[in-house]
């Protein structure tokens, strides 16, 4: 029996085999009732890469993100502290990962492996810090970042505003004036230039109530530094950046723009420093001496991805998550891109992707989504493929863009709790 690798080249194969790849399912032979599991599926996970992972409600695509994630953290130990993890949790679900699925231990005794916790680092917005606190949610540390961070398109688009109006002609020249002051700034330092700034009250007005609304958002530090990325991207550990109560700190709407403004923000600057990163990471092949911090080579795994790079319109991800997919090789930086709705996330995201996880789906528009990329390698419609998998939870197919490969196979179950799934009314009996 031999191991199927995902997302290696030729090269990579002869040269590392599989060390530095996460065992992630199983191979299906057959199809549908007379289908049985056979070789390991494992995926790379020391290149970058962009991974899509699809598939309707209920079928397995957040506990998928979780057994990734898993493996990211069981790397061997001369390759774990290079790669650090940061997972966009927008449902408030993957804090579980801190303890071991007893309740699965059978089934995982089936793929000899066992339960266990995992030492997830658990961040919080610091303006929500009191009510995690009320609601008794436990978390290791809070983060917030300066109002310098944030361009000038990132803040129109959190506040819908078009530059070319009024208003966005008044935030251009707010925003480049706090710029030019060489120092750190608040969001009522923004008011006050603002207030000094030549315009109608009413324009005027209607900006400070932006700004004043963005104080409610507890995103923001006053005439501070922000979080450091480096207490965020850890070496070997997974990041649970928790952006799931800003739905009821603000309204529905506005939550969706202040967590892709949240992605916006962490993606910008791990990009940024990845591409310092790397420049010291040749000097020192070069040299053969330490140089300086470094921030490990850095995968981002993103829950309902279409919410912050649509296929239709702009969020203040939308650009800096385009410049992960467009040249994020070089730096080191990886995205893992979940959604049910695969129609709906931008296209250039859906055709970069180099590996492809999808559960099943029925949506004709989502099957059309993936047929227009994968439609070179098959040999029948993307809807027979989905017909043939076994009707079992994790049955998925994978799409290797490396060997132009599809495959038919089942994730392997979580050795962490999945916090993720539907409740029932239906007790136990005790």
């Amino acid at each position: 029996m031999f191991d199927i690798i995902i997302g290696r080249d030729e090269e990579d194969k002869k040269k590392y085999s599989d060390n530095g790849c996460g065992f992630i399912a199983k191979h299906f032979v057959g199809s549908k009732k007379e289908a049985h599991l056979t070789n390991p599926v494992k995926l790379d996970l020391c290149r970058p890469h962009i991974v899509g992972l699809f598939g309707k409600r209920g079928q397995g695509k957040s506990f998928s993100m979780g057994t990734i994630a898993e493996e990211l953290m069981m790397l061997p130990e001369d390759i774990s502290p290079n790669i650090g993890t940061v997972m966009i949790d927008t449902m408030g679900i993957f804090w579980s990962m801190k303890k071991p699925n007893e309740k699965d231990a059978h089934l995982l005794s089936e793929w000899d492996i066992y339960p266990r916790g995992f030492n997830v680092n658990i961040c919080i917005p610091e303006g929500l810090e009191e009510m995690y606190k009320a609601e008794n949610i436990d978390y290791d540390m809070t983060f917030a970042f300066a109002p310098k961070d944030l361009d000038l398109g990132s803040w129109a688009l959190s506040f819908n505003i078009d530059l070319d109006s009024e208003m966005g002609i008044l935030l251009t020249k707010v925003q480049r004036n706090a710029n030019e002051s060489g120092m750190l700034y608040s969001l009522d330092d923004l008011i006050n230039h603002t207030k000094k700034e030549s315009a109608t009250d009413i324009v005027k007005e209607a900006l400070v109530n932006r700004f004043l609304v963005a104080k409610d958002w507890g995103i923001f530090k006053e005439r501070e530094p922000g979080t450091s990325i480096y207490d965020i991207v850890l070496p070997g550990r997974v990041s649970i950046v928790d952006i799931s109560r800003f739905k009821l700190a603000v309204s529905s709407e506005g939550g969706w723009s202040v967590k892709a403004l949240v992605v916006a923000l962490l993606s910008r600057i791990i990009l940024q420093e990845r591409m310092r990163s790397r420049r010291l990471e040749e000097l020192e092949e070069m040299e053969g001496r330490y140089v300086g911090r470094k921030l490990p080579i850095t995968w981002m795994l993103i829950d309902e991805a279409h919410q912050f790079l649509p296929r239709k319109g702009m969020t203040p991800a939308s650009l800096p998550l385009l410049q992960w997919i467009k040249i994020g090789r070089e730096p080191g930086v990886s995205l893992l891109l979940a959604t049910q709705m695969p129609n709906k996330l931008h296209e250039e995201a859906v055709s970069q992707c180099d590996v492809l996880i999808s559960h099943r789906l029925t949506s004709k528009k989502d099957i059309q989504a993936l047929s227009e990329i994968m439609q070179t390698y098959l040999r029948k419609g993307m809807g027979d493929f989905f017909d043939e998998l076994p009707r079992l939870k994790g049955a998925a197919i994978i799409l290797d863009d490396n060997s132009e490969h599809m495959y038919a196979m089942r994730m392997r179950p979580r050795m962490s709790w999945h916090a993720g799934g539907s409740p029932i009314a239906i007790k136990k009996n005790e």
